[in-house]
């Protein structure tokens, strides 16, 4: 077996619980990466580090840390995450779209 056996598990749990999209919504909740990295049965240094080692992903994970803290709308932080190049973060982002879509009618009213 080659090495880095975590981190492949890690990988495919993520991809397991809807791919990055839905661990990125769940920090932009306020979920500390503590309580994620948990779930994810590792250490919140290890799970740290995969959530940055891609320049990317290091960004969008500093947009959702922003939108937790609420320096930025939710509709702008659905508009990144539609964007992360990946087929399943389209439909992922999706709900969250629709909800910030409906949030901004409401206050429009």
């Amino acid at each position: 077996m080659s090495g880095r056996p975590v981190r492949r598990r890690v990988l495919a749990d993520v991809e397991r619980a809807g791919g990055w999209p839905v661990v990125l919504a769940r920090i932009a909740s306020g979920e500390p990466v503590t309580r994620i990295a948990r779930s994810f049965g590792v250490s919140p240094g290890f799970f740290s580090r995969i959530l940055h080692e891609d320049r990317n992903r290091h960004e969008l994970v500093a947009q959702a840390r922003r939108q937790a803290s609420d320096r930025e709308s939710l509709a702008d932080f659905a508009a990144l995450l539609g964007g992360f190049a990946r087929p399943t973060a389209a439909k992922a982002a999706r709900p969250v779209e629709a909800e910030a879509e409906l949030e901004k009618e409401g206050a429009q009213r």
